[in-house]
């Protein structure tokens, strides 16, 4: 069976890749292409397909990301979906995984990886590349998306992670909640591992991807 597929990214020589790894087995054949959020909602909404394999982030700030998958879940929700992305950060990975998102690959990734993803997320079987897979393990038993996501934060875990990637130090959020220094840096460390979040840079990706 030839199966029917949506590629989107802002790249056109990626989608050239993707339509290569996807032809070469005779796997797929590729019905349209978007090169940003809106071309890619219309594309759906009128190019029947059996799935799509879209890039996290395309120009249109606001309507890309978690945001754009959220719509085609609620629009579109028997479309299997995978992406593709050049993130390296676990608590983005899960919070992509808890969209519905049923294949996750990296860019800097195998391409001999795609064809096999296609074929699981149709299963509608999760499939997560080898450059995803440790970023995003759980215990055992455990659901992908359901745990070491912002569901999992207190408000006040929130809230600290939000000063502090606005450029506040913990000595300032301190200061500007009327909490002492030691409880703010507790909440900012149980945060991180909460999110298993192991740096500062991550942080600062996580809530800005979060457009919160």
């Amino acid at each position: 069976m030839v199966y029917r597929v949506i590629l989107a990214d802002d790249h056109p020589v990626v989608l050239k890749g993707l339509t290569l790894a996807l032809a070469k087995d005779g796997l797929a054949t590729i019905v349209g292409e978007a090169q940003s959020p809106d071309e890619l909602l219309g594309l759906l909404a009128t190019t029947p397909c059996d799935a799509l394999i879209t890039d996290f982030s395309m120009p249109a700030p606001g309507r890309d990301g978690l945001v754009l998958l959220r719509e085609i879940r609620r629009r579109f929700p028997a479309i299997p979906v995978m992406v593709i992305t050049t993130l390296a950060n676990p608590a983005l990975y899960r919070e992509i995984i808890g969209t519905g998102v049923l294949g996750l690959i990296g860019k800097s990734g195998d391409t001999r990886e795609i064809p096999e993803a296609l074929v699981e997320i149709l299963s509608n079987h999760v499939y997560l590349g080898s450059s995803v897979r440790d970023l995003v393990a759980t215990p055992q038993g455990e659901p992908l998306g359901k745990s070491g996501t912002l569901a999992d934060l207190s408000p006040r875990e929130l809230k600290i992670l939000q000063l502090f990637a606005a450029g506040n130090s913990v000595t300032d959020i301190a200061r500007a909640t009327g909490r002492g220094l030691s409880t703010v840096s507790q909440q900012k460390s149980n945060a991180m591992r909460k999110l298993r979040l192991d740096t500062d840079a991550e942080i600062f990706e996580y809530i800005e991807r979060l457009r919160l």
